[in-house]
């Protein structure tokens, strides 16, 4: 629905189709509140069986935002949902609107020293909680390295708009380099691809209160270590962070190493031990229950004592494609091969082909990744694979935006509602819209 369509439409159209809108939006409402109509028996009384997978019924579609959608934009692109609001982050501001009918319930004004969104948290806590990284005031334009200072934090309540804190970084700090985890307790951040110790911070959630960098073990790990522990990096994902220090100190360079992992939330040591592999090169954690890291050519899985479980070449991973669900790390391998890896032993359970242009959205309520991809050019269809055996299962199918200027879109979804926001071109300008689909 274009934007010069929306809720004024109403106006022109027949009163029979102005009774069925205004009967649909009773079915969604009366449905949430009173569990005595489903989502899904409203699809199945508006669609028309075709032996293709059912079409959503959209509940609401927001104007466009101006907003970047290029690629360095798309760093501080993320849709949230919690309880009634979805929250859409993009360069041009933080907005929730009502999950219902669409409406701007709120708007973040920027923090103190910050312009506009570069990066954020993947989701909320389980409060509703998210972070943004803010551009800093006198920032040099997206492209410009280093002086590119995505560096203003804004810790962010998602039900009331407010914005809880904010802190700045005194350093330069790039969009792409900066990730960002919103637990329950802690806010986790690292400034640095590297994991660099010095940009790796932990912060209170509800008040901002710096925390301590985690501690190193005072026994276990390398026996008689001698003159200390110097941390060399620190990386983090959802509730884990793992740390690599060198035995020794800064006085030792040829020291010996440990690797340790804690709970991000707490900071709680789990486990720690030597490191054996001699090329070890921490890049980053996967996923963090269980402990996925990647080092150098490898993903490897550690059980929850910290011994290494299984190795897989990292070219088989692809990270921004990967989800653990179950008992299965679910991966794209390639451009269309797709797999199934048991958690335990890392062996394969299953593989599928699918379309190259196939993005994951994420892990539904049920266990199973949900994933899409444009089919005859003009709409998306929705499928769900279930991690044991990879059979897939339709989830129906959402249309895209004739004014999209690219067939990718970031998807958010609840118990109720399929979020998509489509990049899209009009009058020459660049935009993000918003639309809800009852699932």
């Amino acid at each position: 629905m274009g934007e010069g369509q929306g809720r004024t439409g109403l106006f022109v159209l027949p009163v029979a189709v102005l009774l069925l809108a205004l009967l649909t939006v009773w079915v969604v409402v009366f449905s949430r509140e009173n569990g005595s109509a489903g989502a899904e028996d409203m699809v199945a009384a508006t669609a028309t069986p075709t032996g293709e997978p059912e079409e959503l019924v959209e509940a609401w579609d927001a104007p466009p935002v101006r907003a970047g959608a290029d690629e360095s934009d798309r760093r501080a692109t993320r849709l949230w949902a919690h309880d009634s609001t979805v929250t859409l982050v993009s360069t041009a501001g933080v907005t929730g609107y009502d999950t219902v009918d669409g409406v701007p319930r709120w708007q973040v004004d920027p923090p103190m020293g910050g312009t506009r969104p570069c990066a954020a948290s993947d989701a909320t806590n389980s409060a509703g909680v998210g972070a943004v990284l803010y551009r800093a005031e006198g920032a040099a334009s997206p492209d410009a390295t280093p002086a590119a200072d995505c560096s203003v934090l804004a810790v962010i309540d998602t039900t009331t708009g407010a914005l809880l804190w904010s802190e700045r970084f005194e350093r330069p700090v790039v969009a792409a380099d900066a990730t960002v985890t919103v637990g329950e307790e802690a806010v986790t951040v690292g400034l640095e691809a590297t994991g660099a110790v010095e940009g790796f911070h932990r912060f209170a959630v509800g008040t901002g209160e710096p925390l301590a960098f985690p501690a190193p073990p005072e026994d276990g790990g390398i026996p008689l270590c001698q003159g200390g522990r110097e941390p060399l990096s620190a990386t983090h994902v959802g509730s884990r962070v793992a740390v690599l220090t060198r035995c020794g100190g800064a006085d030792d360079p040829g020291g010996e190493r440990e690797l340790s992992v804690y709970h991000a939330d707490t900071g709680a040591l789990e486990w720690t031990h030597p490191v054996t592999d001699p090329a070890l090169g921490l890049s980053g954690i996967l996923a963090g229950d269980p402990v996925l890291l990647f080092q150098g050519d490898d993903l490897v899985a550690y059980a929850e004592t910290g011994e290494e479980a299984w190795r897989l070449p990292r070219d088989r991973v692809r990270p921004e494609m990967a989800a653990v669900t179950g008992e299965v790390l679910f991966t794209r391998e390639s451009d269309t091969s797709f797999a199934g890896y048991d958690l335990a032993t890392g062996e394969r359970r299953w593989s599928a082909e699918l379309p190259s242009a196939t993005q994951l959205f994420g892990v539904d309520g049920d266990g199973r990744p949900l994933l899409a991809h444009p089919v005859n050019d003009d709409g998306l269809r929705l499928f769900r694979l279930d991690a044991p055996d990879g059979a897939e299962s339709p989830a129906g199918r959402v249309p895209l935006d004739p004014e999209r200027s690219s067939d990718e879109v970031t998807v958010a979804f609840d118990g109720h509602q399929l979020y998509t926001l489509t990049p899209v071109t009009r009058e020459g300008s660049e935009g993000l819209r918003l639309a809800a689909y009852e699932r």
